[in-house]
């Protein structure tokens, strides 16, 4: 009876240590940071763990944004800007036409994300096998992670000449997260086991990372247009807690499209991401978020002067970013127990979406928007479904 009794205080002192070195991680917060709660969950140093941490935290973080192009088009005719007979075109794309020289567009979205899996594995049930750094425990975890972000966001368009926009979005956001862990510990020098349960839940709210824009019509046919423009994201919200990603941001990208009452729309980009506090590496060094290649295409179509309907394919490419295995089988071979837990990765994925929306007039230049992401695959951290509301008014 004393050998167990003082087996399990030495498994315990181990947790003890190491849920302290977890802490002097995130010395500056304690737990109060959403990158420390997933640790503290599984009593284990945020440093010590950063695989998951890592896949979780910088999907998270770069969450999508509605459009910044305006619904409403001013064109010049008979040399007085005249608001154009365009639909009100896409909803999360651009179309290549400019919002007019000396206009100005304003809007407001709510989007709310729920996350359900993470590479394929469900978040309500992650299996996370832990090792101290001497091997003499392993633990066992199934964990259940509930993650959901409302999203609301402002943007601001001002057409600086009759080719060339100039945008910004400012997103606002509040985070709500809890994980549930429970959990076996084995002694791989003796036949001593405990359990482990905790549950440990977190929010944030604040803003996200500010993003600047520029867009130019380079080709303005009859039908077909094509412009070039590049997004800046800056590092604004706080990483920490999952409101931002920590990093600068570039993203070039290239739009054509065709006008009409049908009108198809193309767009290709590419983003650049640079260091960031959720990506480092063993020692510690922060590393670049991996990088994207955006694309998307649809159509938005107006059967109604006052009503276009949206449609669109929306997808990118990441390149080597952190990600989890599937559950692998795994065995501890001093006690012959088989043990399942996700394993570290870094791999490229693809992530698709199919976006529909309207957009309907209101009063004067003022429109009412809402659209639906419906994911098609389950690469990277994913939802099922995120709603989308927005309301925006042009003005010259």
């Amino acid at each position: 009876m004393l050998k167990h009794v003082l087996i399990l205080s030495t498994l315990f002192a181990h947790f003890a240590s190491v849920l302290l070195m977890g802490q002097n991680v995130c010395a500056n917060s304690t737990t109060t940071k959403l990158y420390c709660l997933i640790p503290t969950a599984l009593h284990t140093p945020a440093n010590q763990f950063n695989f998951f941490n890592e896949a979780f935290a910088t999907q998270l973080s770069q969450l999508p944004l509605a459009s910044p192009a305006s619904g409403v088009i001013y064109e010049i005719q008979g040399g007085l800007p005249t608001v154009s007979n365009a639909g009100f075109g896409p909803i999360m794309t651009e179309r290549a036409e400019t919002i007019g020289r000396h206009a100005w567009y304003v809007a407001f979205t709510y989007q709310r994300f729920g996350f359900n899996s993470i590479d394929g594995t469900n978040l309500k049930d992650v299996p996370i096998v832990l090792r101290l750094s001497d091997n003499s425990v392993v633990t066992q975890t199934y964990n259940r992670i509930d993650a959901t972000v409302n999203q609301y966001a402002g943007y601001a368009t001002f057409g600086l000449t009759n080719r060339i926009d100039l945008s910004v979005a400012v997103p606002f956001e509040r985070i709500s997260m809890a994980m549930s862990t429970s959990g076996t510990e084995y002694s791989t020098t003796s036949n001593a086991t405990a359990s482990l349960q905790s549950y440990v839940p977190g929010s944030a709210t604040g803003f996200g990372d500010v993003v600047l824009a520029a867009k130019g019509t380079v080709f303005n046919g009859e039908h077909v247009r094509m412009a070039l423009g590049t997004e800046l994201r800056l590092p604004s919200g706080d990483a920490k807690n999952f409101l931002g990603s920590g990093a600068v941001g570039i993203k070039p990208y290239f739009v054509a499209s065709r006008r009409g009452t049908f009108s198809p729309h193309l767009n290709l980009g590419y983003q650049w991401n640079g260091n960031s506090v959720l990506a480092t590496d063993a020692t510690g060094n922060e590393q670049n978020l991996p990088g994207a290649f955006l694309y998307a295409f649809g159509a938005d179509y107006s059967p109604k002067r006052y009503l276009t309907l949206v449609g669109d394919l929306l997808g990118q490419y990441v390149i080597n970013s952190p990600t989890v295995t599937s559950p692998q089988s795994m065995t501890i071979k001093s006690r012959g127990v088989s043990v399942l837990g996700v394993l570290p990765n870094n791999s490229s994925y693809s992530t698709d979406a199919l976006s529909l929306g309207f957009k309907a007039a209101g009063w004067s230049n003022l429109l009412v928007s809402a659209n639906l992401m419906i994911r098609l695959n389950q690469g990277g951290l994913s939802c099922k479904l995120v709603p989308m509301a927005g309301i925006s008014y042009t003005f010259k």
